[in-house]
């Protein structure tokens, strides 16, 4: 049986997914590595104190988000829209790195923009400038010559 649990934040009707059998716990966009999208600071840090008092109380094997967006090197990201990524780091998290992911939320709370870490980049309830700097990134990786 699956275990469902509210988790806003990225989205206010967000939810994780826990199977206790496996000890897996699916995070969809709220945990992964890549570029968290933060909505809403305040429910952001109330679910990853959730899911972090679930991960320390319950096996957890493997924290999967639903896509990879980051590169082998810590801190780094692939250009948004990119279709080829090559050396991407791998998709599953671990328990450590779900409670890094809080411990970074509570750090940057209150601070907006766009927060560099080594799996993740917590986008704190983000400006424009931020949206733009991202998108700009990725037209212009879009527009480098042998690239699609």
């Amino acid at each position: 049986m699956l275990e469902v649990l509210g988790s806003p934040g990225h989205h206010r009707a967000a939810i994780t997914v826990y199977d206790p059998w496996t000890g897996v716990l699916l995070t969809g966009d709220t945990v992964y590595p890549g570029r968290l999208y933060v909505s809403d600071c305040a429910a952001f840090l109330a679910t990853m104190d959730r899911l972090v008092a679930l991960a320390g109380t319950r096996p957890v094997t493997h924290v999967l988000g639903c896509h990879v967006e980051m590169t082998g090197r810590p801190g780094r990201d692939f250009p948004l829209g990119a279709t080829y990524q090559p050396g991407e780091r791998a998709l599953h998290m671990t328990s450590a790195q779900l409670t890094a992911v809080r411990d970074a939320a509570v750090a940057v709370a209150g601070r907006r923009g766009a927060h560099r870490f080594d799996d993740f980049i917590i986008y704190n309830e983000p400006r424009r400038s931020d949206q733009l700097r991202l998108m700009g990134r990725g037209l212009a990786d879009r527009l480098r010559p042998g690239r699609s």
